[in-house]
C-alpha cells in the first residue's frame, strides 16, 4: 500500500468523485450557520430577487467571490426554469463537492500519488463531514490543497527546481480573500519559498510576488467594491473588526489552549495518533524530514496564531487537514513497507472504523431537525402571503436557499449589539411574551412557528390558537436554549368572522 500501481487518473478521480457526491445525499445534517448565511444565502438574494443579509455584509466583512460563483449557478436554473427547491438546495453543494474533489486529487499528486494518501485523505470523518458544505473553509480548504500540490518544496540536500512553479500564488491569495485565517500558512511557506529559491529572492519578489499579489488582490478588491458598491478590502475589514475591535468574542471565548486539547483532536478524530508519531519523527531527525519541518511550522504559526482570538471554532482549523494528512502518510509510508500484512489490515481498518462511526452519525443523526424542517415548512405554506416565525437562537436554520419562496419570515435577530444594548435574541428568551405582545400588537400573528422542544413550555400561552403539525429529532445532546427536538406548529383556520381575533390586540 505504497504507490498506487495500476490507478489511472480516470479511476481515481472518479472514485473521489464518488464518495465526495455521496457525502452531499449522506450529509443531511446543520452543522454551523456560515454554511448558509455566508453562501447561499447572499446568492439567493442576487439571483432571485429576495433574501436576508446578515450584518457582515453590511459591514464588509465577507469576499463576494463564493456567493457570486453560487448566484451564477442560481442565475443558470432560474433562466432554464429549473429552480426547483431540491434542485437550489443541492446544486451548490454538487459543485463544493467538485472542487473537493479537485482538491483531493492534488493531494494525492503532491503526496507522490500514495495509496495511504488516498486512504487517509478519502475517510477522514471531519472533510467527509464538510467537503460537500458551502462552507467558506470548505472552499478555503481545497484551495490551499489545490496550491501545496504545485508548490515548490525542495527535497534532498540541495534539490532546488530549475523551473518553479509560482501559481501557488495565485491560489493562496485567493484563499486569504475567501477567508484571511489561512494567512499564517501562506506567510511561512512564502518565507520558506524566498529563501530557498535559485532564481534570486529580490528577483523573485519583484517579479513574481508583486506582479501576482497586485493583480490577484486587485481582482477581488475590484469585484467587492463593484457589489458593496463602494471600495472595500475585506481582509482588512474582518481583520479590524475581529480582531482589532474583538467582535468575535460576541460568540464565544474560549482559552487560548483549545485547538491542542479539544479543536485538532475532534477534527482528526483516531488519526490524531499517527499525527504525534509523525511529529515525534519531525523533531527528532529534521534534517531527514525538511518538508515535514516547513509544514509543522506552517501549522504551528496557524495554531499560535489563531490561539490568540478567544472566539474558536472546529472549523477554524480545517485548512490544516490536507497538511496534517500528508504528515501523517509521510510516516505511514515508510512503516508500510515493513510491517506485516496482518499489521497493516490493523491499522487501515482501525482508522477507517474510527472516521466511519463519527462520520455517519455527524452526518445524518445529530443536528437533523433544522434541515429536516424545511421541506416540511414549505409544503405547509398554502401561498407566498403566509408567514414564518422561527422562535429560536437565531440562525439554528437555513432560510430563503432552502424555502425558495418569497414569504414573510421573521427570526430573532443577534447582530453584535451597540454599547449598553441587548440583542433581540437575549431580549427574547428573558420575556417571550413580552416580545411577542411588542412585536404583534399591531400586525398579523404568522402561520408557522418554528422552536426547540424546551421552548415550548414557555410559550404555551402564545401558542393557544395553534396546532403542533410536526415534531423532528435534532440532537441527542441539547444545550442552552438549543433541544432534543424541532416543533411546527400551524395557525388554525378559523372563519371569516372570526378572522379579526388574529390580532393581538
Amino acid at each position: 500500500m505504497v504507490l498506487a500501481k495500476g490507478l489511472r487518473p480516470a479511476q481515481v478521480v472518479l472514485g473521489i468523485l464518488a464518495v465526495r457526491i455521496l457525502s452531499v445525499f449522506l450529509v443531511q445534517t446543520w452543522y454551523v450557520p456560515d454554511e448558509y448565511w455566508q453562501t447561499l444565502e447572499v446568492a439567493h438574494k442576487h439571483a432571485f430577487g429576495y433574501g436576508e443579509l446578515t450584518w457582515e455584509w453590511q459591514k464588509g466583512l465577507r469576499s463576494y467571490l463564493y456567493p457570486s460563483v453560487v448566484a451564477v449557478l442560481y442565475t443558470i436554473l432560474k433562466f432554464t426554469g429549473l429552480d426547483y427547491a431540491d434542485a437550489v438546495v443541492f446544486m451548490p453543494r454538487i459543485f463544493q463537492a467538485i472542487i473537493s474533489t479537485a482538491a483531493d486529487y492534488s493531494f494525492y499528486k503532491w503526496t507522490g500519488k500514495r495509496k495511504w494518501a488516498l486512504f487517509l485523505i478519502l475517510s477522514s470523518w471531519f472533510w467527509f463531514y464538510t467537503s460537500s458544505r458551502t462552507l467558506l473553509q470548505t472552499l478555503e480548504t481545497s484551495l490551499v490543497a489545490i496550491a501545496m500540490s504545485i508548490f515548490p518544496f525542495k527535497a534532498g540536500k540541495l534539490g532546488y527546481y530549475e523551473n518553479e512553479n509560482n501559481n501557488w500564488i495565485w491560489l493562496a491569495c485567493l484563499s486569504v480573500f475567501v477567508r484571511p485565517t489561512s494567512a499564517p500558512i501562506w506567510l511561512v511557506l512564502g518565507v520558506y519559498n524566498v529563501m530557498t529559491t535559485r532564481q534570486g529572492r529580490l528577483k523573485l519578489l519583484l517579479r513574481t510576488y508583486m506582479p501576482i499579489v497586485v493583480l490577484s488582490g486587485g481582482a477581488m478588491v475590484a469585484l467587492d467594491s463593484y457589489f458593496y458598491g463602494r471600495l472595500i478590502i475585506t481582509p482588512w475589514e474582518f481583520f479590524r473588526f475581529n480582531v482589532l475591535q474583538n467582535i468575535s468574542t460576541f460568540y464565544g471565548n474560549h482559552p487560548w489552549h483549545w485547538y491542542i486539547t479539544q479543536g485538532l483532536p475532534a477534527v482528526l478524530g483516531i488519526n490524531i495518533f499517527p499525527l504525534f508519531w509523525s511529529i515525534m519523527s519531525i523533531v527528532r531527525r529534521p534534517s531527514e524530514n525538511r518538508i515535514g519541518l516547513v509544514l509543522l511550522a506552517a501549522t504551528s504559526l496557524h495554531v499560535v496564531v489563531h490561539s490568540f482570538i478567544p472566539h474558536k471554532e472546529f472549523r477554524f482549523v480545517l485548512p490544516l487537514m490536507p497538511i496534517l494528512l500528508y504528515l501523517i502518510q509521510d510516516v505511514i509510508v515508510p512503516w508500510s513497507r515493513k510491517a506485516k500484512r496482518w499489521q497493516l489490515y490493523t491499522v487501515a481498518l482501525s482508522i477507517f472504523l474510527g472516521n466511519m462511526v463519527p462520520s455517519l452519525y455527524f452526518g445524518m443523526v445529530h443536528q437533523s431537525g433544522t434541515l429536516k424542517v424545511m421541506p416540511l415548512l414549505r409544503d405547509a405554506l398554502p401561498n407566498n402571503r403566509s408567514s414564518i416565525l422561527f422562535m429560536m437562537p437565531c440562525h439554528s436554520t437555513p432560510l430563503y436557499s432552502h424555502l425558495h419562496m418569497n414569504v414573510s419570515t421573521r427570526y430573532l435577530n443577534c447582530d453584535p449589539p451597540a454599547a449598553s444594548h441587548t440583542y433581540e435574541a437575549e431580549a427574547f428568551y428573558h420575556n417571550p411574551q413580552r416580545w411577542w405582545r411588542s412585536v404583534y400588537a399591531t400586525r398579523q400573528t404568522p402561520f408557522l412557528v418554528v422552536l426547540f422542544d424546551v421552548l415550548q413550555g414557555r410559550v404555551e400561552d402564545l401558542l393557544k390558537g395553534y396546532k403542533l403539525i410536526h415534531e423532528l429529532p435534532h440532537t441527542q445532546y441539547p444545550e442552552g436554549e438549543v433541544g432534543e427536538k424541532v416543533l411546527v406548529y400551524q395557525k388554525i383556520e378559523r372563519q371569516a368572522s372570526a378572522q379579526t381575533d388574529d390580532i393581538i390586540q
